[in-house]
């Protein structure tokens, strides 16, 4: 462009002279020509999917771009390429990014997630979370939400109040309770987590319990009335007036004790198999056999154990010490209960 002035600024020179006007004119003119051709560039430029061819000898790329009749808007990026014969126009995206409760709207030409992030200034924690890929390419709508999510640590020491199990019994007076065990309240640390996400505890949970005092649960004995089974007939069974069985198979009086597994001192299964449990006694089996149906009570129905099955055994019961051994929850029922005269009955 220098060139060609420097022409125009001598051909001026030459005008002023009338003489030769006509033939520097035509000389400047010329040289003009020649100078345009030799400087003319053909650049093509790319708008998405249209393409267009321009002659120019501008190298500013948005005012070769204008004159093409090409409308920029804010945010519009040219590129020159292969030497300035090929003009790509990138277009601008608007971009919407929510962090911290800001919402933020970016206009951008081209990039990733991860330029937005940088020209608006937001750094992502090692916890957070992002809808999008940071490596993905923009585009107009583009909308990017980040989660802020953190984590904090507590501990704290819970009382666990101990709960109180009432047992009915018919081995104490009628009203009566006996405390088998005193409760004690348990005491745990627990370690908690919560997770905060935005400013807001979403979940919180447990990460660690370390026991410091077991909870024991209160066992207390109270009494029943007086003729009250321990363990109920499970069917219709019509007794006398004195509370003895009208219809039975066999009778048998004598000696009766008691025990339980409460401490070990028996297993928790007896010598036919079945679960040591209120309901099952001990007899002698060649004499009742293992399986047989009893109701077992006093003969003036002041003490009724009630309904039993015969399924365990023992050396009192097999040297013929006593008739029947009762089992019972508690060790306690067994020490308050001692040894009395029974009935059993075996039903039919």
């Amino acid at each position: 462009m220098d060139t060609v002035y420097r022409v125009f600024s001598a051909a001026a020179r030459l005008v002023q002279n009338r003489l030769v006007a006509a033939s520097a004119l035509a000389v400047v003119s010329a040289a003009i020509i020649a100078l345009v051709s030799v400087h003319l560039t053909a650049i093509t430029i790319i708008d998405g999917d249209k393409t267009r061819v321009v002659l120019t000898l501008d190298k500013n790329p948005q005012r070769v771009v204008a004159s093409a009749g090409i409308a920029l808007s804010e945010g519009d990026e040219v590129v020159a390429k292969d030497g300035f014969r090929v003009l790509s126009v990138n277009r601008a995206a608007d971009v919407q990014i929510t962090a911290d409760g800001i919402s933020t709207i970016v206009r951008m030409s081209n990039g990733t997630v991860a330029d937005v992030l940088e020209t608006v200034g937001i750094e992502l924690n090692e916890n957070d979370r992002i809808n999008v890929d940071l490596t993905q390419e923009i585009d107009d709508g583009l909308d990017i939400t980040i989660d802020r999510i953190s984590y904090q640590e507590f501990t704290k020491t819970e009382i666990e109040k101990y709960k109180s199990i009432t047992d009915y019994t018919n081995t104490i007076p009628f009203g009566r309770t006996l405390i088998k065990r005193t409760g004690v309240n348990g005491s745990k640390t627990v370690t908690y987590r919560r997770t905060i996400e935005n400013g807001k505890v979403v979940k919180t949970e447990v990460l660690k319990t370390v026991v410091n005092q077991k909870r024991v649960d209160e066992i207390k004995l109270v009494g029943m009335k007086p003729g009250t089974p321990i363990s109920p007939v499970p069917f219709d069974l019509k007794l006398d007036s004195k509370g003895q069985p009208v219809s039975y198979k066999a009778k048998y009086s004598g000696r009766a004790t008691a025990y339980s597994s409460d401490r070990g001192y028996a297993g928790t299964r007896t010598a036919s198999g079945r679960k040591a449990q209120v309901g099952v006694v001990a007899v002698n089996p060649k004499i009742i056999p293992y399986g047989s149906e009893l109701y077992i009570t006093s003969a003036d129905g002041s003490y009724v154990y009630g309904y039993a099955i015969a399924g365990d055994t023992g050396r009192a019961l097999m040297n013929g010490h006593c008739v029947v051994d009762l089992f019972y929850e508690h060790y306690e029922e067994c020490l308050k209960f001692g040894a009395k005269k029974l009935n059993v009955y075996v039903l039919k």
